[in-house]
């Protein structure tokens, strides 16, 4: 199948909020149920090692929609929002650059970070504005008997509540009619983030008694079995500990299998949603002329490290679903390390548009025909202490190995040929490597690392 005119292509652009590396095209988790996830990727070019560039939605998309990374903007954590760094109504995104050139643009859910109190309408031509739903009643004891915040909750609802993501999802079907040139559509649908709240009928989708974590360890989740932390320095720990209320609550209330039931049906229910965008897109007949990308903005750890929730830097915080499919793409795997700011630019190429001089990430389009891509690592950024001394961290992934540096100077390393749920730090535990050869790795990994730091927008 031949790419189509420029002036006749369309692009769908689907996030999915908070989504992990748990679906069936990466393995994922023994219980995951995502058959539309996998159908997409048997047309797909699926980026088997895609990486977020920070563990927080707004620094993430902001990177990600506006093609720069959070250590040249400033641009660190959610407090940070995309309009501190740039104006709004220029259409310097990548949405409003598209509408520039002649693109009609429309969407719904959750695309940028967030709407509407920091929505740009000057990027749409047509946007679903919809709220989100509240539940003010807990329906978990760990929020209820620990007073957690609402977005910490999960649970069942009945099965005829209609939801936030089911309404702009059928909106965007709306938009999608056969025939259709010039379009870019984005749908972010935001679960499975908190508060994992779906519909019944899809924890019954599930086991019962859904298994642990790939990466858990050995032993069964326990909030206070801190082996996992040894090879920690504090840095590291610190951040392992950002939601040890969560974690604590788990524990005590004996729900810490009840939340990854919860998170799992979520996906169930997000994938269920892309089922009826890819059902659109067969019965409008439009996969000869329009492109797809399928991401998630970050993961979401449910007590490996006895982390939960993103803000770490390790592996399950930071890699992603990325699928892309259309035309000329030759459905395959990429095992080369790339990044979320790569997005923008390969949207402008499949198009056949200019790259803005703004977008510091690689044009991912090589890949899609099988070839080698120039960078060989990802790199991503997580900070603490914004409201007085920053304090900034930093982690390069190679195709084999995850390298962190604390701001404290403290290291990790991990052999993720080996070692992919990152038990063993190579900077504290070598075990038969030779010294010499972990000081050679983390040499070669801090070159991958950028030397310079934009201060954090005020």
């Amino acid at each position: 199948m031949s790419k189509p005119p420029a002036d006749k292509q369309n692009f769908l652009f689907l996030s999915i909020e908070d989504l992990n590396d748990w679906i069936e095209p990466l393995g994922g988790h023994p219980d995951t149920v995502t058959p539309n996830m996998t159908r997409l990727a048997k047309r797909a070019m699926v980026f088997e090692n895609a990486y977020a560039e920070a563990p927080a939605c707004s620094p993430s998309r902001t990177a990600t929609l506006f093609g720069q990374h959070p250590w040249s903007t400033g641009v660190y954590v959610n407090k940070h929002k995309w309009h501190d760094y740039y104006e709004k109504g220029k259409r310097v995104s990548m949405v409003g650059r598209l509408r520039d050139a002649g693109y009609e643009t429309r969407g719904a859910g959750k695309v940028f970070h967030v709407y509407p109190h920091h929505f740009d309408y000057a990027d749409w031509t047509d946007w679903n504005m919809d709220k989100i739903e509240v539940w003010d009643t807990p329906l978990s004891r760990s929020r209820e008997e620990w007073k957690l915040g609402l977005n910490t909750d999960f649970g069942s609802i009945p099965d005829e509540e209609v939801l936030f993501d089911e309404r702009n999802t059928n909106w965007m079907v709306d938009q999608l009619k056969p025939g259709a040139t010039g379009q870019f559509w984005a749908l972010g649908i935001y679960r499975p983030h908190l508060p994992f709240v779906v519909q019944e009928r899809f924890f019954k989708m599930l086991p019962e008694d859904v298994s642990d974590p790939p990466g858990l360890g050995m032993n069964r989740f326990n909030a206070r079995d801190f082996s996992r932390h040894a090879n920690l320095s504090q840095a590291g720990v610190a951040m392992a500990d950002l939601a040890k209320a969560l974690r604590r609550a788990l524990w005590r209330t004996g729900e810490y299998k009840d939340y990854v039931k919860a998170y799992l049906a979520s996906i169930v229910y997000a994938d269920e949603l892309l089922g009826k965008v890819l059902d659109q897109m067969d019965a409008a007949g439009l996969w000869e002329n329009t492109h797809v990308i399928l991401w998630s903005d970050h993961g979401l750890q449910l007590g490996e490290k006895l982390a939960f929730r993103k803000f770490t830097l390790w592996e399950r915080a930071l890699r992603v679903p990325l699928m892309i499919a259309g035309p000329d793409v030759t459905p395959d795997r990429c095992t080369q390390p790339v990044s979320l700011t790569d997005l923008a630019p390969t949207v402008f190429a499949r198009l056949g548009i200019d790259i803005p001089e703004q977008f510091e990430g690689q044009d991912l389009t090589p890949a899609l025909t099988g070839q080698k891509l120039p960078r060989d690592h990802a790199t991503s950024v997580w900070g603490t202490g914004f409201d007085d001394t920053p304090r900034l961290s930093m982690t390069a992934r190679s195709a084999t190995h995850r390298y962190i540096l604390y701001w404290d100077g403290s290291e990790e390393l991990y052999d993720h040929r080996a070692d992919p749920w990152e038990h063993q730090n190579l900077c504290f535990d070598p075990g038969d490597l030779p010294v010499s050869e972990v000081n050679a790795l983390r040499e070669r990994h801090q070159m991958m690392l950028p030397l310079d730091f934009e201060e954090p927008v005020k």
